[in-house]
C-alpha cells in the first residue's frame, strides 16, 4: 500500500531491511559502551559517533530533499510534505 510513497520519496531501499540479520551479541556490546551524556560510544581506542551521514551510507537512504509523511492507516496518504 505505501510501495508508491516510498518510490516517491526514494525511500523504496527500506524494503530490504527485513533481510538484514542481526547480530544480538554486538547490539548489546554497543549499548552496554554507550554514553548518553555525550551521546558516543565509549572504546578502548577512543570514542565513537555515529552520524546521520553513516546510517544512509549503510541504508542507502537519502538524508537530503523534503520531508514527507504517511499515514499509516489504510488508505495511505501523504499528508504533510514540508519543504526545509
Amino acid at each position: 500500500v505505501i510501495l508508491p510513497f516510498l518510490k516517491r520519496a526514494r525511500l523504496d531501499p527500506i524494503r530490504h531491511f527485513n533481510r538484514i540479520k542481526i547480530d544480538h551479541q554486538l547490539i548489546t556490546a554497543l549499548v552496554e559502551r554507550w554514553r548518553k551524556e555525550t551521546h558516543r560510544f565509549n572504546f578502548r581506542e577512543g570514542e565513537c559517533t555515529i552520524t546521520l551521514k553513516d546510517i544512509a551510507i549503510l541504508t542507502d537512504l537519502p538524508i537530503y530533499g523534503d520531508v514527507i509523511c504517511v499515514e499509516s492507516t489504510p488508505p495511505a496518504k501523504v499528508v504533510a510534505n514540508m519543504s526545509g
